[in-house]
């Protein structure tokens, strides 16, 4: 048996008869203390040490606690529960903001993940669409125009505007 299981059995028998003499155990408990007693010289020795010292004890005298030795021991009982209140709520209150700060940071991530995946797979036909709006949102009047012969003749007498890209858009006709 190392040395730790053999304090912690001498503790727990050290509790029993401590218990055993305060009047503290019931009955089961009381007859097993009772045959350890009569069976065991060791754990009657060291009851006969613990009522020696609790004799001593009670010729002690008995002090008497004044109003102000109560007042003083509630107050520091008091502080000292405010502050592990305090210290709980900056603890609930980081841990809350912790919180709030990480859900951001996967709401800015997966915002951004998202943004980048759908710019990422734009259909190379809406990039042509929007490459030739002009040209579909005139095409009522190229309908207009018979042929694509008579519009390539038009552009190639600069019958269309300098600023008007449709000309160039005519040769993808």
């Amino acid at each position: 048996m190392n040395d730790d299981s053999k304090q912690r059995r001498l503790d727990a028998v050290h509790e029993e008869i401590i218990a055993y003499l305060d009047g503290e155990l019931d009955a089961e408990a009381m007859k097993r203390v009772e045959q350890q007693l009569t069976q065991n010289p060791h754990y009657r020795l060291r009851l006969q040490q613990l009522e020696r010292v609790w004799k001593c004890l009670d010729l002690l005298p008995e002090e008497e606690v004044n109003e102000t030795f109560t007042t003083s021991t509630v107050e520091l009982v008091t502080i000292a529960a405010e502050q592990d209140v305090q210290q709980a709520v900056r603890t609930s209150l980081s841990k809350r903001r912790t919180h709030w700060l990480v859900g951001l940071g996967v709401l800015f991530a997966s915002t951004a993940t998202g943004f980048l995946l759908c710019s990422l797979s734009g259909n190379s036909s809406n990039n042509d669409l929007l490459n030739d709006l002009q040209v579909i949102e005139n095409v009522d009047q190229y309908l207009h125009a018979g042929s694509v012969e008579f519009l390539e003749q038009l552009h190639a007498e600069n019958m269309f505007s300098a600023g008007n890209e449709e000309a160039g858009h005519v040769d993808s006709l």
